[in-house]
């Protein structure tokens, strides 16, 4: 499985609202499904170009599984862009525990607050990964791949880690 697996936001519209949200970019959706399935011990980010790989994984087979990946997302298989480790599940379930500390701590008898920080955060912690895949469900991950293919798939070395950068374009 991996060791790590998170992504970065950057402002993006979603439907038709007037306001812009912070949603990852379109291929985290893709990200999520070429990685999944596939026993690699990598982590991954998407970008506004498609996604960087950190780990040094055999470039055939991860053509293989973004071919099928993509495929498969263009196909209606949207729940398949849904991941216990994405970064949106990390970002809930920090929010929800420090959300639930901090309502603890407002009571003014010491052993109430230490109880009830203690309990709320555990609750933060417990409903975290549910909340944070209907989070990813309904808003972080954008449904249409359509017209989106890959270009191409690099190697390349960064501050002396392997990544590889799979690059994409919406057609």
């Amino acid at each position: 499985m991996f060791t790590n697996f998170s992504t970065r936001s950057s402002p993006i519209y979603r439907g038709s609202r007037e306001r812009i949200l912070l949603l990852p970019p379109r291929e985290e959706k893709y990200t999520h499904q070429t990685l999944k399935g596939h026993h690699l011990s990598v982590s991954a980010r998407s970008n506004s170009n498609g996604f960087i790989i950190f780990g040094d994984v055999d470039l055939g087979q991860l053509r293989r599984a973004a071919d099928e990946a993509l495929r498969r997302l263009q196909a209606g298989e949207a729940e398949l862009a849904i991941h216990p480790n994405c970064g949106t599940n990390l970002a809930v379930g920090i929010s929800l525990m420090t959300l639930g500390t901090m309502l603890g701590m407002a009571s003014s008898h010491t052993r109430t607050r230490v109880a009830s920080a203690a309990a709320s955060s555990i609750a933060g912690l417990v409903a975290a990964r549910p909340l944070g895949e209907f989070v990813q469900k309904h808003f972080t991950t954008l449904p249409d791949l359509q017209g989106v293919r890959i270009t191409e798939i690099f190697r390349r070395k960064l501050f002396g880690f392997t990544v590889v950068e799979v690059r994409t374009v919406q057609e």
